[in-house]
């Protein structure tokens, strides 16, 4: 299952988290999207909310079932805000939590960013402080351990995953002459499990978040 994060800022700027989840029963009805939607919202309530601006609140939680073209879907709605009160930070400024996986490659590794904190979390120009990092990672690891200890009907046990869908590339000529790697589609996506979160120390940075929830 996909699951997607939206987000507002008071400046009305809209962005988005998304992460997977592996399910080992039935396949999910609307009804079980929509109360998975709404249990996780619970947990970011719980979890995350603490350490996200007073400015940034979550708007939607939506759960959909890739593992078919066909399935189900459910969503939460509502207003949940941030508890950091202290001075606001640009929109594009984010936390940048990185998943653990036991498989090793070059490039990018899964990850998913978060609204960020105030400016008191700021160490300095460049990096979150040593006591936010800490406070994140560990209220993110309660966050997905949280999801993962739900039960939802007939679903079964929920695991965080993370999905791949490219290996390698191919070398591609175009008109000019001009050599191009392009990324090569997996027959089926590689599952790899999450076992650990790792937030950055350093300020993360990404435009591209605004535009998230329009996928």
């Amino acid at each position: 299952m996909k699951v997607s994060l939206d987000y507002l800022n008071a400046d009305d700027f809209r962005a988005g988290s998304r992460f997977y989840l592996s399910y080992a029963g039935s396949a999910p009805t609307p009804g079980n999207c929509a109360a998975l939607a709404t249990d996780i919202s619970t947990l970011w309530g719980s979890h995350i909310a603490n350490n996200v601006h007073s400015g940034w609140s979550l708007q939607e939680v939506d759960v959909i079932d890739i593992a078919t073209l066909t399935g189900a879907s459910g969503q939460w709605t509502g207003d949940i805000p941030g508890d950091y009160g202290d001075p606001a930070l640009p929109s594009s400024i984010a936390v940048n939590v990185e998943f653990g996986i036991a498989r090793r490659y070059r490039g990018g590794k899964p990850r998913m960013f978060l609204p960020p904190p105030g400016g008191l979390a700021l160490q300095d120009p460049a990096h979150w402080s040593a006591a936010i990092v800490s406070g994140i990672t560990g209220l993110v690891g309660g966050f997905f351990s949280g999801i993962e200890a739900l039960s939802i009907g007939a679903v079964g046990t929920l695991d965080h995953v993370n999905l791949s869908y490219y290996a390698g590339f191919t070398n591609i000529t175009n008109s000019s002459g001009r050599t191009r790697a392009v990324p090569k589609y997996r027959t089926a996506a590689q599952v790899d499990p999450v076992e650990s979160y790792a937030v950055k120390a350093v300020i993360g940075s990404q435009r591209r978040r605004r535009i998230a929830t329009t996928y």
